[in-house]
């Protein structure tokens, strides 16, 4: 028996995206290394592995449960090394529980968002600081209820995930619906969002023509996030939830991103006064948006070193200069990198400046 004729153009549609993928990366707009040609096609591969995983998932609202909004071992569209995110889908207008143990973590916070707007953002229609909640035992019970709501997102930041045990929590519907009180809702361990229905011929076209889209999208993210900021690299600037793509609005966080800029004998020197808050962090990126922690490209309050005047200065280097705060690039010339600072904003941000390497003194 053979395919249905939509179902082929479907997965043809599929294997164009990619070949969009690849021309993407090799057609852009600044030359590309050896180094930057292998991370930009190992991203291609970190997308569809991405959406493939994705299009075999199922949120139904109907029986809510918490699923990793990001992995990380993928770190796509800027997502950060100390952040995990857990989203469950919800129906509007229904009374909901969330409830279980806070963890260790530095900072855990829960938003409720309305549907997405024509820019992609998501308004907030209910947020709360988890440590409000908690008792002596740190667990904690948050229950919600608004005519708009359709997602919640529980974000966890992490000063050193080796010495921080994450949360686990469930959520429920307190209607009438069968699907409430489900015991495989709880995280960690969960198998809610596995999608155990028979596909039919049809569903499973629709889902293999969103990936194809997906696999687009992302792959020119770098053309949709402040493409005009390429033009004016190493300038940070505030960043609200309308101009990050896709966005859903962190009521807890304020932003400063830059694209950056560096030639193969030059460094990147960023001098900051930080603003006094629980937790604040600096990625690195490439010029897809990509995370690589494995080479020392997050560095968050916890590992900077300050001055004695508690000051803090940060290096972009492609090797090792010396300085305790030293941020790698990988062996790439462009990028993107971003400043989050939680529960403040502050009155100045960093500033950047660009040495000779061989003039640099740590």
């Amino acid at each position: 028996m053979e395919n249905t004729p939509e179902l082929d153009a479907a997965w043809n549609d599929l294997q164009e995206s990619l070949g969009f993928a690849v021309r993407h990366v090799t057609g852009d707009r600044d030359p590309l290394n050896d180094a930057e040609l292998a991370d930009g096609n190992r991203y291609i591969l970190r997308i569809l592995a991405a959406v493939t995983e994705s299009s075999l998932l199922t949120f139904d609202p109907a029986r809510p449960a918490f699923m990793p909004m990001l992995e990380s071992v993928r770190f796509l569209g800027a997502a950060g090394p100390d952040i995990d995110y857990d989203v469950a889908l919800v129906e509007p207008g229904v009374p909901h529980r969330i409830s279980g143990s806070r963890g260790r973590a530095t900072f855990v916070g829960i938003a409720v968002y309305g549907h997405a707007g024509e820019k992609g953002a998501s308004g907030i229609v209910d947020s709360i600081d988890v440590d409000a909640l908690v008792d002596e035992n740190g667990d904690f019970i948050h229950e919600f209820e608004h005519p708009d709501a359709a997602r919640v997102i529980i974000r966890q930041y992490f000063h050193d995930r080796s010495r921080q045990t994450p949360g686990s929590w469930r959520i429920e519907r307190l209607d009438d619906d069968g699907g409430s009180g489900r015991d495989d809702a709880a995280r960690p361990g969960s198998t809610a969002g596995s999608d155990v229905s028979r596909p039919s011929i049809s569903a499973l076209t629709g889902r293999v023509i969103n990936a194809a889209h997906s696999v687009r999208w992302n792959a020119q993210l770098n053309t949709l996030w402040s493409p005009e900021l390429r033009d004016v690299p190493n300038r940070l600037v505030r960043q609200t939830a309308d101009e990050i793509v896709a966005a859903v609005t962190n009521p807890d966080v304020t932003y400063a991103f830059s694209w950056w800029r560096i030639g193969p004998e030059e460094l990147l020197i960023i001098d900051l006064d930080p603003p006094a808050c629980d937790y604040w962090s600096i990625q690195l990126c490439d010029r897809w948006f990509q995370c690589h922690p494995n080479r020392r490209t997050n560095l968050n309050n916890s590992q900077l070193i300050a001055g004695s005047d508690g000051s803090v200065r940060i290096v972009l280097a492609h090797e090792d200069p010396g300085h305790p705060n030293w941020l790698d690039t990988g062996g790439h010339q462009v990028g993107t990198m971003f400043f989050r600072w939680l529960h403040c904003d502050p009155r100045t941000l960093p500033s950047c400046t660009i040495v000779d390497r061989a003039a640099f003194r740590p």
